[in-house]
Parts: C-alpha cells; sequence; structure tokens
C-alpha cells in the first residue's frame, strides 16, 4: 500500500507538489498523468525515498520509503535505463536481487528477457543495445526484482509504438501474476486508461491532483479494447478534465519536475 498525506515539495521559490494526498491499496495498478511540469516525477520520486519532502508524509507498505527501499521492496523504472555498463543484460537483470541476497532465478530472468524480444542480447552490454532495447532490459530487471511496489516514471518513452504496447501487455501480466502495486507515471492519456485501475490527473501552478478517474473497462484488456466507444468515453472524459485545469505557460516549473 501507498499512502501520501499532504505532501508538499518546494524547489526555492517554486511549489512542485502542494498538499497532495492519494492511497493506492496493496494490488492496484494506479496510472498518472498530467502537463509537463505538474510534479509527476516529484510524486514518484518522493514515494521512492528519492526525494526529501518539505512537509507531509509517505508511507510505502507502513514504512518510510526509504526503509522499503533498503529490504527491496521497491522496484523502479525510470525515463532513461539506469543499467550498469559494465554488466550485460542479464547480470543487469538479476543484480537487484543478489543484492539484497535473493535467489537470483538466473533461467527465469534470461525467460524473461527472451519474452521482451531481447533473446539475443542476453549477454550483450549496454553499449552494443539501442536506447529502447537497454530500457527493456531495465523494464524487465525492475519486474524480475520481485518488489511487492513497483514505481515506474515514463518508461516506454524511449520504445516505438508497437514495442510499447508488448510491453504495456508484460507489465500487466507480470502484475496479474504477482498482485503486486504499480504507480505509473505517463504523458500518455490513452496508455493511462489501458493499463489503470484508476487514473490520477494532475495540474500545474502548483502541482497537485485534481481527479481521480475509475476506469470500468473489464481486465484483462486486450489491445482492440482501444477501439471501443467506452476506451473512447473514457480517454475523452480525462481529457476533458487537464483541458479545464490548464495553467498558463508562465511559472510553470520545468518537466523534469
Amino acid at each position: 500500500m501507498i499512502d501520501v498525506e499532504d505532501l508538499t515539495v518546494r524547489f526555492g521559490d517554486v511549489t512542485a507538489l502542494d498538499g497532495t494526498s492519494l492511497s493506492v491499496a496493496d494490488g492496484e495498478f494506479v496510472t498518472v498523468v498530467g502537463p509537463s511540469g505538474c510534479g509527476k516525477t516529484t510524486l514518484l520520486r518522493s514515494v521512492g525515498g528519492l526525494q526529501s519532502p518539505t512537509s507531509g508524509r509517505v508511507r510505502v507498505g507502513g514504512d518510510p520509503p526509504e526503509a522499503a527501499q533498503s529490504a527491496g521492496e521497491l522496484g523502479f523504472v525510470f525515463q532513461s535505463h539506469t543499467l550498469f555498463p559494465w554488466k550485460t543484460a542479464l547480470e543487469n537483470v538479476v543484480f537487484l536481487r543478489e543484492l539484497t541476497g535473493r535467489d537470483p532465478e538466473r533461467e527465469r530472468a534470461r525467460e524473461r528477457l527472451v519474452d521482451a524480444g531481447l533473446g539475443d542480447a542476453v549477454d550483450a552490454y549496454p553499449r552494443e543495445l539501442s536506447g529502447g532495447m537497454c530500457q527493456r532490459v531495465a523494464i524487465v530487471r525492475a519486474m524480475h526484482l520481485g518488489a511487492s511496489t513497483l514505481l515506474m516514471d515514463e518508461p516506454f518513452g524511449e520504445l516505438d509504438e508497437l514495442t510499447r504496447y508488448d510491453m504495456a501487455a508484460s507489465v500487466l501480466d507480470s502484475w496479474r501474476d504477482t498482485d503486486r502495486t504499480v504507480l505509473f507515471v505517463t504523458h500518455s492519456v490513452p496508455e493511462a486508461v489501458l493499463l489503470g485501475d484508476q487514473v490520477i490527473v494532475m495540474a500545474d501552478n502548483p502541482g497537485r491532483i485534481v481527479d481521480r478517474v475509475d476506469v470500468s473497462l473489464p481486465r484483462p484488456r486486450e489491445e482492440a479494447v482501444m477501439d471501443t466507444a467506452a476506451f473512447g468515453d473514457q480517454v475523452a472524459d480525462i481529457r476533458r478534465v487537464l483541458r479545464e485545469n490548464r495553467a498558463d505557460d508562465e511559472g510553470a516549473i520545468s518537466p523534469d519536475r
């Protein structure tokens, strides 16, 4: 479970998050959308213990995020991969399990890489892979860790459209199999609806949550659901909320926050 209570984060005179509260139940897949600079990444980093709040409180599984991270119960996927350049794809995938004293499950890791279309890259180093392939390795690594909570910050941004959907389907399959809790940031409203049980809608100036939309589409969700009227209606509803809460560009915080 993720609990965020009255979280405020300031960078100098800029308020990245203003009194934000959020609760994500165990096993829930929650997506977050909003304009650039609305604090989506700041929220995710705060939940992961990578950003200290100005005020407010964050708990993951009842513990401070730093404790959950140390216990290997938090997995991360960032916008750009953070692979170790001196390790092969397979070694990168198993490393976090080894670091936390778990069975590395090397054969299962190899299978995950094959399933992600990386069968020929198992023994390759990051410098030998494209940016999109490295990002797929990073996604596989996060899923292989087996953490109870997974934080994903626009993880599919470097992927082509077809690979993007394939990886989304892989993440959903892993989520269903493990019942982990996922908080997933994206700029894409259709992606948010396809993946999420609920969609958190954020606005900027200052960064804040303005709506929480339940996704009524049944699971499992195949690619074809994106062509249905029900899917289109949910996407349109969220886009309407985004437009209604659009702030002037003047004074917006930087996109990486």
